[in-house]
C-alpha cells in the first residue's frame, strides 16, 4: 500500500522575525533573479486571470516560508514574478522598493505570513487594488512548493490562487552576496546587522555552523540584537539543539517580554525536547500577548494532536480558522484531526476547502483522494483526485501508487499496470539523478 504521509499535520509553527533593513546593495541579485523568467510566465498569467484593467494596480508583497525561517527567498521569487507581470502589460505594478518601505512602515515581519489586516494596510498605503501574497516550502533537491494567491484590499477575498514547483537556482547570487557583506565587514568590523545579514545568507546556503558563527558575532557586538537572537535559536532548534534554542528564545523575551512569536519559537522547542506544560504555557502567553497569532493556535493543535487529543486540536486549528478563513493549513491539519476521530465527512469538507481556496494545491487532491480509497471506499471518486493531483505535478507525483491501488479496485487492472510503470519509471529516474551527484 502507497502511504501518503499527511506532512501537513506536522508542520513546524511559524517562526516570525523581524529583519533589519539590509545594509548591502542588492542591485546584482535583482537583476539576476529576472535572468530565467519561463517558469514564472504561467504564475503570472494565472494571477491576473479576470484582473485586467487600465487604471488599477497590484503590488506583489513578498512570500515567506511556511516553517517559518527568515530568508530572502521569498523576495528573489517575489522580484521574478514582479518582472513577469510587468512584461505582460495587462496592469500597473507597483515597485518592490515602495513596498519595502511600507513594510519598514508598518512593522511588518518579512518571514511572517500576511495576515488580511495586513494585506489591506498594505493596499491602501500603496494604493493597490489587489495585493499577492503566499507561501514557500522547502523540497527536496533544492526545489520550492510556491502557493500564491491575488487578494482584494477592499473585500481581503482571494481573486486568484496558484501553486508551482520552482528551482531554487539562485544560490550562486547568494555567494556574490557573501563577497559583498565581507567587504563592509572589512570597513566595519563593529557593524552587527552586517554579521546579521552575511548569518541570514549562510543559512539560505545551509551553512549552518557558519550561520552560528555568524550570528554569535553580532549578538557579540550588540546584546540586545533580538533578531539574532532568535535567528541563532531557530538554526539550533532546527538542528535538534532544543537547550540552546531555549536559552537564545529566552533572551530575546528578556529583551522584548511582549514578543509573542518568541514564546511560540520557545514552546516549539519545549515540545520538541518533550516539555509538554512548558510549551503549552508559552503558545498560552503568545497567545494572551496577540489573540490573532494564528500560529500559536496551531502550534497547541499540533501539540494536542501528537498526543492524541483529536477533539483539542480540532478546537485550536478552529480558532486559527476563525481568524483567517483562508489558512489553507489549518484546514489541512483539522482535516486530519478529523480523520483520526473517524469524522470523514468533515475530514473531506475541510480537504475541498483547501481546493476552494486554491484549486492547483496537489496535496489537497492527494489528501482527499486517500479518505475517498482508504476510508469510504469511494473508488471513483479517489481517482478522480489522483487523477487531478497528476494533472498538476505530472513528474514524481506520488498519486500514481494510490490511482493504480484504487483502479485495480474497480477492476481496471490495464490502467493500474501502467500507473505502476510510471511510478517505477519515476522512481528509477529519482535514483540515477541521485547517482550523478
Amino acid at each position: 500500500m502507497i502511504v501518503i504521509i499527511m506532512f501537513a499535520i506536522l508542520f513546524t509553527p511559524m517562526l516570525v522575525k523581524a529583519a533589519p533593513p539590509p545594509n548591502v546593495k542588492q542591485q546584482t541579485l535583482q537583476a539576476e533573479s529576472a535572468k530565467k523568467p519561463n517558469a514564472y510566465r504561467p504564475i503570472a498569467n494565472e494571477l491576473l486571470e479576470n484582473c485586467e484593467g487600465a487604471d488599477k494596480k497590484i503590488a506583489v508583497a513578498g512570500f515567506s516560508y511556511s516553517d517559518g525561517r527568515d530568508s530572502r527567498d521569498g523576495g528573489v521569487v517575489a522580484e521574478r514574478i514582479t518582472t513577469e507581470l510587468v512584461k505582460l502589460k495587462k496592469i500597473k505594478i507597483i515597485e518592490r522598493k515602495e513596498i519595502e518601505k511600507v513594510f519598514e512602515e508598518l512593522k511588518l515581519q518579512r518571514s511572517g505570513a500576511i495576515d488580511s489586516d495586513s494585506v489591506k494596510d498594505i493596499g491602501k498605503m500603496l494604493g493597490a487594488d489587489w495585493v499577492v501574497v503566499g507561501t514557500l516550502t522547502e523540497l527536496p533537491d533544492k526545489q520550492l512548493e510556491l502557493n500564491a494567491r491575488i487578494v482584494g484590499v477592499e473585500s481581503g477575498e482571494i481573486i486568484n490562487a496558484t501553486s508551482a514547483h520552482l528551482k531554487k537556482d539562485w544560490l550562486d547570487q547568494y555567494r556574490k552576496m557573501l563577497v559583498e557583506q565581507n567587504k563592509a565587514i572589512n570597513k566595519n568590523s563593529k557593524d552587527a546587522q552586517a554579521f546579521y545579514e552575511k548569518g541570514r545568507v549562510y543559512f539560505d546556503l545551509a551553512e549552518v555552523d557558519n550561520a552560528i558563527a555568524s550570528f554569535s558575532m553580532a549578538i557579540s557586538l550588540n546584546q540586545t540584537y533580538l533578531e539574532a537572537y532568535l535567528s541563532r535559536g531557530w538554526v539550533y532548534a532546527i538542528i535538534g539543539e532544543y537547550d540552546k534554542a531555549i536559552e537564545d528564545c529566552s533572551k530575546a523575551i528578556a529583551i522584548n517580554p511582549k514578543h509573542a512569536k518568541a514564546y511560540v519559537d520557545r514552546g516549539n522547542s519545549y515540545y520538541s525536547k518533550g516539555d509538554y506544560e512548558s510549551a503549552f504555557e508559552d503558545f498560552s502567553k503568545a497567545i494572551t500577548i496577540d489573540p490573532k497569532y494564528t500560529a500559536a493556535y496551531s502550534s497547541r493543535g499540533v501539540a494536542y494532536y501528537s498526543q492524541g487529543e483529536y477533539e483539542k486540536a480540532i478546537e485550536e486549528y478552529s480558532k486559527a480558522i476563525t481568524i483567517d478563513l483562508k489558512d489553507t493549513a489549518a484546514y489541512s491539519s483539522r482535516a486530519s484531526a478529523y480523520q483520526k476521530k473517524g469524522d470523514y465527512e468533515n475530514a473531506i469538507r475541510d480537504y475541498s476547502e483547501v481546493i476552494a481556496i486554491n484549486p492547483k494545491d496537489e496535496s489537497a487532491y492527494l489528501f482527499r483522494g486517500e479518505v475517498y480509497f482508504y476510508k469510504t471506499g469511494e473508488y471513483v471518486k479517489a481517482i478522480e483526485d489522483f487523477s487531478k493531483a497528476i494533472a498538476i505535478s505530472p513528474k514524481g507525483s506520488l498519486a500514481y501508487g494510490s490511482r493504480a491501488e484504487a483502479y485495480r479496485k474497480i477492476g481496471e487492472n490495464e490502467k493500474a499496470a501502467a500507473d505502476e510503470k510510471t511510478l517505477n519509471d519515476e522512481e528509477e529516474r529519482v535514483r540515477a539523478a541521485h547517482l550523478k551527484k
